[in-house]
């Protein structure tokens, strides 16, 4: 991760296959890392996570589906654990 930037951790629920599979292009596109198959980490400026926001806020998610984007402080992700050997992504944390 780059230093002086915002972590940020995106987590989302989107039930159509083709925008769920589209919102993991986007992500990964801005250089965020898949670490579940419906969460990806990464660090971003200011600016970068209101450009993935308002990027996120154009897709036509269904009324059921959301997408959270919380940002994460070095402490906490320092604190982070794994449990379990499954690997999905590569990249932080």
């Amino acid at each position: 991760m780059r230093g002086g930037n915002l972590k940020v951790l995106v987590v989302y629920d989107i039930t159509d296959d083709s925008l769920r599979l589209k919102v993991a292009e986007i992500l990964k596109d801005l250089g965020l890392f898949r670490i579940q198959k419906s969460a990806f980490i990464g660090e971003m400026t200011s600016q970068e996570r209101e450009n993935m926001e308002e990027i996120l806020r154009r897709q036509n998610l269904g009324p059921s589906d959301r997408i959270d984007v919380f940002p994460i402080c070095d402490r906490d992700l320092k604190m982070h654990t794994q449990i379990g050997r499954g690997k999905l992504g590569r990249g932080p944390p």
